[in-house]
């Protein structure tokens, strides 16, 4: 494998599939959704992960173990907002299965002006329906600088590497040229839809020639001059003054943004989580501020006393924004570009844990989530209550290429999360059309592909909301998915409780690895591998990244199916919580390999190949820490899955081709029918006729079964 530095291993999303994290910042139908987050810790700690329960048990619908744990998402917060929904005929759209979502702030978008309604119509819902699930959806890692910004100190957002003011700045409102050092340390016509002119901090130096952010202002960028190294900039902005700068003593910078994700929003600023981050007069950090500032809205007093818990849609580990060698961000306010990278470490990614570690502690027992099914999103593994995996298997992914990956990704974050644990994932996709904008019309895509992705949320203990809608029926506000909810029956929970884990099938079949010693098939550069007892652990000589593959694997099968378990020491500098990445798949190059994590604690991944060409399977890993694989096996079959539950079955066929369920082989003395779904949906698949002995499902579908007896 060609040989990648520990910056690429961590933004190898941005380099392979860099629309996917722009989808990913893509407003959910009907209203917007962000992207990025994260901050630092003062120092790195040594206790052991955290998995403790909370203090209080939660008591609600979503928590009880009858499936499909289902709820609605941010259309419940778009329908609130307009004003020709009362709230009776809102409430009886929105209470039909186990909660709802939304934005009930403008941090995205500070002239939203209807934050009111929202917060009124969740917060009048959860008094009305205590067992129903409200969550926050939040920003968590930049707002609109107009959205409540006035605790935050000046020095707590995140700026590029500025410029020093070469020329004196008069306390003048208007416009004003300023020459500076490098003009082309400031973008216009930049952002998502490239129409954005960058928001500029301007400050005193200080007598070390440091920027000093107590004396400073806010400004907003017009023209930039790059022949006469000038900027043209409006003064004055976000609240602040025109001040007086003299010349070689003052410093301008640009701020890191993201968005905006609607052509009339403003620029976002992201926050400076790092440990680096300079203090306010009351020497607290941006953390602090933010962490106090949630704490208070979810206190017995605040604003959000009556949700559930909050969803960062997106907490990050690493900083996404566009850099490059000439202007990074500037973590610690020295003047220059560090990418919040001190000493190896990322402290952008560490202080993330630490922000959900002291928001846990503040706001228990209320949820705390966040997005985490990208290599980019936090990884405060065992503080979050779970996570949100917006698009499964991924955002790009229609057609469920990855159907293992997904559920690799989801499992271990279940898992692997602080109870009471709640990850969901969002019915969405990203098909690359219209700017910014996920295909929200369920008729686009194949009827199996939906209930495929229902089905590998409920494999995985996990919820399912949507943006993706069924088609309405008659007086409906909004669409339910017959699969959620019994078709025309309409059973909340309606499959009962499972009686087992998600079975392969194709682990039924023959191992083959059977009578070989793994131990000669693994191959590394500068690798070395030993057996331990029934694991072999895999230990790098040098720096770097573990690098190794598992060779020899010959079948003429188009299907093969992987299974192995591992386990791995944490990255040497970091917190515990903060699980690896890794990487694992057919090809050979690393941006292609499906994505997933390895921590302390030993889990079973599984790698399903659809169309086996190649002779080996790669691993990447971050960091040359051991990590240690066992229970390694292949089977040249299918990945069909089962799962059964009190009243239903769910059967599911990821393949390219047909698979045959022998369900009385599989369910000796059991009958099953087919749900009776509604005529919008797919009658012809949900017809209500029973189901017996063997059934042949398509290429890339799932059924949905109630039980007869």
């Amino acid at each position: 494998m060609k040989k990648i530095t520990r910056r690429e291993f961590l933004r190898l999303s941005a380099i392979g599939a860099g629309g996917i994290i722009l989808a990913a910042c893509a407003p959910s139908e009907p209203s917007p959704t962000p992207p990025r987050a994260t901050l630092a810790p003062t120092q790195v700690p040594t206790l052991a992960p955290t998995t403790a329960p909370s203090a209080t048990p939660i008591s609600l619908r979503v928590l009880d173990e009858n499936f499909p744990r289902a709820f609605y998402f941010r259309n419940a917060e778009g329908t609130a907002t307009n004003t020709r929904n009362s709230y009776e005929d809102w409430d009886r759209t929105f209470s039909r299965l186990m909660g709802i979502e939304g934005k009930v702030f403008d941090e995205e978008f500070a002239a939203g002006g209807s934050a009111g309604r929202r917060l009124e119509f969740f917060t009048r819902f959860k008094k009305q329906h205590p067992d129903q699930l409200v969550v926050l959806h939040f920003n968590g890692g930049a707002r609109d600088p107009r959205f409540e910004s006035s605790k935050f100190f000046a020095g707590h957002w995140l700026y590029f590497n500025g410029a020093k003011i070469l020329g004196a700045v008069p306390a003048e409102s208007g416009e004003t040229d300023i020459r500076v050092s490098d003009a082309s340390l400031f973008k216009v016509n930049m952002g998502f839809f490239k129409i954005s002119n960058e928001d500029i901090g301007l400050c005193e130096l200080d007598a070390n020639g440091k920027p000093n952010w107590f004396a400073s202002e806010q400004v907003q960028l017009i023209a930039v001059n790059l022949q006469a190294n000038t900027i043209r900039v409006k003064r004055g902005a976000y609240g602040t003054s025109p001040r007086a700068f003299a010349a070689n003593r003052a410093y301008a910078a640009a701020h890191v943004t993201e968005g905006p994700w609607d052509a009339r929003w403003n620029l976002m600023w992201y926050y400076n989580f790092t440990a680096k981050c300079p203090r306010d007069a009351n020497g607290k950090s941006c953390a602090d501020i933010y962490v106090d500032d949630l704490a208070e809205k979810f206190a017995p007093t605040g604003a959000l006393a009556a949700f559930d818990g909050i969803e960062f849609d997106v907490l990050d580990h690493i900083i996404t924004a566009p850099s490059n060698r000439q202007r990074g961000p500037d973590a610690d306010a020295d003047g220059n570009a560090d990418n919040a990278i001190f000493s190896g470490v990322n402290t952008y990614g560490a202080g993330v844990v630490e922000f959900c570690r002291r928001l846990r502690e503040r706001i228990s027992p209320k949820f705390v989530m966040a997005d985490g099914w990208a290599d980019f999103n936090q990884r405060a593994v065992g503080i979050l209550n779970g996570i949100e995996s917006e698009g499964w298997p991924s955002l790009n992914d229609y057609q469920v290429r990855d159907w293992s990956g997904g559920l690799n990704r989801q499992a271990f974050w279940v898992a692997n999360s602080r109870a009471p644990g709640y990850s969901y994932i969002v019915h969405k996709f990203f098909t690359g059309g219209a700017v910014n904008t996920s295909e929200s019309d369920a008729t686009k895509f194949p009827w199996g592909i939906h209930r495929l992705v229902f089905a590998g949320a409920i494999f995985a203990d996990s919820a399912i909301t949507y943006v993706i809608q069924p088609p309405n029926e008659p007086g409906e506000l909004f669409g339910n998915w017959d699969e959620l909810w019994q078709g025309a029956d309409k059973k909340v929970g309606w499959l009962g409780k499972p009686l087992g884990a998600a079975v392969h099938l194709g682990e039924r079949e023959k191992n083959l690895f059977d009578g070989v010693d793994v131990l000669t098939r693994l191959q590394g550069d500068g690798i070395e591998f030993t057996r331990e007892g029934n694991a072999i652990k895999i230990a790098a000589k040098n720096p770097g990244d573990l690098r190794f593959k598992l060779t020899g694997i010959s079948t003429t099968s188009p299907d093969l199916l992987f299974t192995f378990t591992l386990h791995a020491e944490p990255l040497p500098g970091y917190a515990p919580e903060i699980a690896r990445l890794i990487r694992f798949g057919a090809s050979p190059r690393p941006n292609e390999l499906p994505n997933a994590w390895v921590n302390q604690k030993a889990f079973t991944y599984r790698h399903y190949a659809t169309e086996w060409q190649g002779l080996e399977l790669s691993f990447l890993v971050e960091g040359n820490a051991p990590i240690w694989i066992s229970d390694l096996r292949a089977s040249a079959s299918q990945d069909a899955m089962v799962r059964e539950f009190e009243n239903g079955l769910v059967l599911a066929n990821p393949s390219a081709r047909a698979f045959t369920f022998d369900l009385r082989a599989l369910f000796p003395n059991k009958t099953w029918r087919r749900i009776k779904g509604t005529a919008k949906q797919d009658p012809a698949t949900n017809n209500g006729a029973r189901v017996e002995g063997a059934i042949e499902l398509g290429a890339k579908d799932a059924l949905f079964l109630i039980r007869e007896k």
